[in-house]
């Protein structure tokens, strides 16, 4: 009992610490709140296609949040399945235009023109929306702390996250095209060619720096510094005095913001893409791609991956910018950003990529006999014990859900409110009910012979249906009732 009770205790606190570390980090359209296009994930070169959608011409980023993919669009804001690329749920607006979608505590915040507004997650129902002034476009959104942070024309807001209502809200002189950044208890705006620090506790102006042009492209800021590339210089502010620690000339123009990843920052101007020690602000390393760079980085202690004009996706060695590998996206990628192990690039066109390491994609075959009443399986020709025995249900074959997953290697998740089991792998997905003769297979209504059942407390679904679709082929032994089921993951 004392060790139940431990365990019981431990993980209702692994649990707290989780959504404290994750409400704490709410996902936007650069991953963090510094902008700095940092990432932890390691995407491994070589990389393949996994699906391709089109969300029409749009310059919002993708935010990716475990299986889910959120964008904003030219007509409304998409949840798109981040695995497979079928779309989940829209919301239809004409307000969102361009604005990139942040996600925090389970809602998703975006708009562009006249509305900032506040959907579900799961569902993408309307849960509130600020109206903002007419014909004014609205910059992305940043969540923090129960606050969500936009500027709207020549204002910058701060709305209570849960209900919409207005916390406070600043004027400047100039429009705020950029989101904000937040790191080291201050944020950062960025209004035409000034960029200001303020305190985020009371939004109190620190200090202001005056650019030599406005700030298209964005800015990255750390506890200590902040960086930004205008025209042909990149600048290092002090983060707590304004003050210039130094600036660099570069040839070519900066087309997007810059990253910061360790004691590395990294920018493009023109063709040429740049690591630049962050301390002395010299050269480490230059890459030239085919033609101007115009998507933002995505950093990873190993790897950076960019897009390029010339139509390719680079992966480079983040140490030395060896090219490892390219890609060719079909178009000049916008954005190229990283989420549940996948790599994801919009195009110019509007055009949708998610990208898998290859190594997560290479198929190995796998036989699977498995005996009605019998409580193992043969797998490859060895044994293995199973915790529970297949039964035939109406001339089906049924077998638990956590059973045949392992067994296919599939993706399973289970949503007790609705009793439905989904399955997933590759671009194939399932969704079944527990005690529906209707199941959906790659969001096409299919009918089921039998359902899924609960029987002393665990849940079944008809094998035969369920590997089929999934991409195995299933075979029957009536005189040894046997089943067969041959799979390549």
């Amino acid at each position: 009992m004392k060790r139940s009770a431990f365990w019981c205790g431990f993980m209702v606190i692994v649990f707290v610490f989780t959504q404290v570390i994750f409400t704490a980090q709410a996902i936007n359209h650069r991953r963090d709140l510094g902008q700095t296009g940092r990432t932890n994930e390691i995407i491994r070169p070589p990389i393949q296609t996994v699906w391709i959608e089109l969300v029409g011409a749009t310059r919002s980023y993708p935010a990716v949040v475990e299986d889910k993919l959120y964008i904003g669009t030219t007509w409304g804001l998409v949840c798109f399945n981040a695995r497979w690329g079928t779309k989940i749920w829209e919301y239809i607006s004409k307000d969102f235009r361009h604005s990139s979608p942040a996600i925090y505590e389970g809602n998703v915040y975006a708009g562009a023109m006249n509305y900032m507004y506040c959907v579900s997650a799961r569902t993408g129902s309307l849960r509130w929306k600020f109206e903002t002034p007419e014909d004014t476009p609205n910059s992305s959104p940043i969540v923090y702390n129960n606050r969500v942070y936009f500027a709207s024309g020549n204002r910058l807001y701060a709305l209570n996250a849960h209900t919409g209502k207005e916390v406070w809200s600043i004027g400047f002189p100039n429009p705020i095209d950029r989101p904000i950044a937040i790191s080291g208890g201050r944020f950062f705006v960025a209004a035409q060619d000034r960029l200001y620090g303020f305190n985020l506790a009371t939004h109190t102006k620190i200090w202001e720096f005056h650019l030599p042009n406005i700030v298209k492209y964005g800015y990255a800021a750390t506890e200590r510094f902040v960086y930004v590339s205008v025209d042909q210089e990149l600048f290092k502010i002090d983060a707590r005095t304004g003050r210039l620690t130094w600036k660099q000339f570069f040839g070519g123009n900066a087309l997007n913001p810059v990253s910061v990843c360790g004691n590395d920052i990294f920018a493009s101007f023109d063709q040429y893409f740049y690591c630049i020690d962050k301390e002395t602000g010299r050269v480490k390393w230059q890459f030239e791609a085919g033609f101007y760079i115009e998507s933002s980085p995505v950093v990873s202690n190993q790897y950076v991956w960019i897009g390029s004009d010339d139509f390719n996706i680079y992966c480079l060695d983040r140490h030395t910018g060896k090219r490892l590998f390219f890609s060719v996206s079909g178009s000049t990628s916008y954005y190229v950003t990283t989420g549940n192990q996948y790599l994801y690039s919009l195009s110019v066109f509007g055009e949708l990529f998610c990208f898998a390491p290859a190594e997560a994609r290479e198929r190995r075959k796998i036989t699977i006999e498995l005996w009605i009443g019998r409580s193992y399986a043969r797998i490859n020709g060895n044994f293995s014990g199973i915790d529970t025995t297949p039964f035939i249900q109406e001339g089906s074959t049924m077998l638990p859900i956590r059973t045949l997953g392992e067994f296919l290697g599939a993706y399973l998740r289970w949503e007790p409110e609705e009793k439905k089991v989904v399955y997933s792998i590759g671009t194939r997905f399932i969704e079944l009910w527990i005690g529906k003769n209707q199941a959906n297979v790659n969001a096409r209504p299919v009918e089921l012979s039998v359902p899924p059942l609960i029987v002393e407390g665990r849940t079944y679904v008809p094998l035969r249906f369920v590997a089929e679709n999934l991409g195995a082929q299933v075979s029957w032994d009536p005189q040894e009732k046997r089943v067969t089921l041959v799979h390549s993951t």
